[in-house]
């Protein structure tokens, strides 16, 4: 990683107007950070931080269903995906309300459960496979969204289209993504989506309701709805030029009471760690409940200048955490759940204010379409500043653009400006509606005049806010909090409350230094109460904000034992140690393993028995195993509440 050489401009600008916000004006939320009381840029150093390319190896957290083990292929069932259990007729077009030009589709609802007409197949190791597919005829796209989800240890849901190349989102487990049983799943193309539940034998979690589905309009239907035009002709496409910028952007596709598109850009920071802040409009993403629904394609662009054929995109699935909002400056600045995929751009950015004259570019997607429609590829367009004080819908004292090539459209907006040095300066807020390349102008936000709100984020040697990742371990008066780790940060405090505003801390568990870790055991808990933990990284340079918030809820005194299968290890030719992990619950526990050339087993080992209200390993050695031959096996715990069962694992001899 180079080292970053920031340029500081020691000269300070004066105060150019002083206006107290309204609370209601200025949200800020995950991490609280200080409040700014003008909408003009502040007595800040001025301060310019180069760009850098992603070195990461994964694919924005993107699967699909050729690379994607779902429970079916691994027990050798075939889904029908024609085979609806909830068919919702085609939308009548008329009696569609569209809030704003960049909305491209509706929410519709329905009661769904794993219960409605589903494909059920029992797998021979007891456990099940159920399948349930929505059709919502007509439409271009399709998501779900999740209420009361809160499956059993070791239950598993995954959500896809009808199409083999699909993109598959999940596995969800537990409460879901966000620890609260409530979430969408991402949006697959076509009418039809299939949820697949791999539900254990015997487990009693509650499973899951689908209470609405996300139905994005069909080309036809969109057009009847909006009086915008089709992607204005003027347009230049971002291919016929050699800006790296263009890896920066992303189009970005939320839920917010409907479906609606905006652009964003991802950034970078003073410590170049490739963490995912990501900048777009307020009045695209103004709340975390819209935040958590972000999707982003990356590399939406054609192949070469004008070929109107698109390059290979990357679809990354929901999931953004709101860092920092404000209208009156309209941008939202995010950091996304998943990391960017491999060859993205972060973009370099100032906080120097840009003169009257100013050369400038824009990329930006224009108009409602997202892969794998063409028509919104990635935009160029290029202008030069003709004000320095534009106001328009809730933007005050904003950069405004003259376009002498391209324009701006509805799903243009949240898009980045850059100047002739390629450093990002402001973020699209509005255009002539509606859009047209008569005269376009359009206006942007300052990022001068919000960065002060940012800065903690991007210019900083103190680490980034960790991930914090759902609790393993559960028991009734404990549980294991579990975060990722963070580039740069030596250490990490930890809080547990007993409400998500943190008012109410567990004693010793406020600002917990827990050393250079990525878990802790929480200790001295309640039974079947709900708690809520959140953490931070430090370092030499200072401490982050605050990690999003993960709700835990322990388990009652006593019940169903819990166990868990672990990898085999000692294997030989001719004998194994089988492991594993077992929580009695309170109540004497018998466990064992069973273990076989197949799911059906039909050998098991001698009875252990363990007791407590701790998670306990438990071990086996078995023999006369023969050689090059694969083995599954599995945990399974007995007591006084009843039976349940470790996924199956399996070895294979040397």
């Amino acid at each position: 990683m180079k080292a970053v050489t920031p340029l500081i401009r020691t000269k300070i600008k004066g105060v150019i107007a002083v206006g107290l916000l309204s609370a209601a004006s200025l949200t800020i939320l995950f991490a609280l950070p200080a409040q700014q009381t003008n909408n003009n840029a502040q007595a800040e150093p001025e301060v310019t931080v180069p760009s850098t390319v992603s070195s990461s190896g994964d694919n924005g957290g993107m699967r699909t269903r050729a690379d994607a083990i779902l429970p079916s292929a691994r027990y050798g069932w075939q889904v029908d995906p024609t085979a609806a259990s909830v068919t919702l007729e085609p939308l009548d077009i008329r009696s569609v309300t569209m809030n704003a030009p960049n909305q491209i589709g509706v929410n519709r609802s329905v009661a769904v459960s794993p219960t409605t007409r589903a494909q059920k197949f029992v797998n021979p190791d007891g456990s099940q496979i159920i399948v349930v597919v929505i059709k919502s005829s007509g439409a271009s796209g399709i998501g779900v969204h999740f209420r009361n989800f809160a499956l059993a240890d070791g239950e598993e849901v995954h959500v896809y289209g009808a199409a083999t190349d699909s993109i598959v989102f999940g596995p969800f487990t537990d409460k879901g993504p966000w620890g609260s049983g409530e979430f969408w799943s991402g949006t697959v193309d076509g009418d039809t989506i299939v949820i697949e539940f791999y539900k254990r034998t015997d487990e009693n979690g509650q499973g899951f309701e689908i209470s609405e589905v996300s139905h994005i309009l069909a080309e036809l239907d969109w057009r009847l709805r909006s009086n915008e035009p089709d992607v204005l002709n003027c347009e230049v496409d971002a291919s016929c030029y050699g800006d790296m910028e263009k890896n920066a952007v992303g189009r970005i596709l939320f839920n917010n009471n409907g479906m609606f598109v905006c652009t964003g850009t991802l950034l970078n920071n003073l410590a170049q760690d490739e963490t995912p802040y990501f900048l777009t409009a307020n009045h695209c993403v103004d709340r975390q409940a819209v935040a958590q629904t972000v999707e982003v394609y990356w590399f939406y662009q054609t192949t070469s200048c004008n070929s109107g054929v698109l390059q290979n995109w990357v679809h990354s699935p929901p999931g953004a955490n709101l860092l920092a909002t404000q209208a009156s400056n309209d941008f939202s600045l995010l950091r996304l759940q998943h990391n960017a995929p491999g060859g993205a751009f972060f973009s370099g950015w100032t906080s120097v204010v840009q003169p009257l004259g100013t050369n400038v570019f824009a990329l930006h997607h224009p108009d409602g379409y997202i892969p794998p429609s063409v028509n919104s590829y990635l935009r160029r367009s290029t202008g030069n500043l003709i004000s320095t004080n534009k106001n328009c819908l809730n933007l005050i004292n904003g950069y405004e653009i003259d376009w002498t090539s391209g324009s701006a459209e509805p799903g243009s907006s949240g898009s980045g400006l850059w100047n002739s040095n390629s450093y990002l300066v402001g973020v699209l807020s509005c255009g002539p509606s509606p859009a047209t390349c008569n005269n376009p102008q359009a206006g942007f936000s300052k990022f001068a005049n919000f960065y002060p709100q940012i800065r903690q984020y991007l210019f900083s040697n103190a680490p980034s806010a960790p991930v914090a990742n759902p609790a393993t371990f559960v028991a009734s008066h404990s549980f294991r909090a579990n975060w990722r780790s963070v580039s740069g940060a030596t250490g990490y405090a930890l809080d547990v409350a007993t409400n998500n505003s943190f008012t109410s801390y567990v004693p010793g568990y406020q600002n917990l230094n827990v050393g250079n870790t990525l878990s802790r055991s929480v200790t001295g808990l309640s039974a079947s109460t709900i708690y809520y933990y959140r953490v931070r990284a430090y370092n030499g340079s200072g401490t982050s904000s605050n990690s999003n918030v993960v709700t835990v809820s322990t388990l009652s005194p006593t019940g169903f034992p819990i166990v868990i299968t672990n990898p085999a290890t000692l294997i030989t030719s001719h004998s194994a140690r089988l492991n594993g992990t077992v929580y009695p619950h309170g109540s004497t526990t018998t466990v064992y393993f069973q273990y076989g050339r197949t799911v059906s087993y039909g050998l098991r080992t001698p009875n252990q028995t363990k007791t407590g209200i701790n998670y306990q390993n438990v071990a086996a050695n078995i023999s006369g195993l023969s050689a090059h031959t694969t083995y599954h096996f599995r945990a399974v715990a007995s007591n006084a509440s009843g039976t349940r069962y470790g996924g199956d694992r399996t070895f294979t001899t040397p």
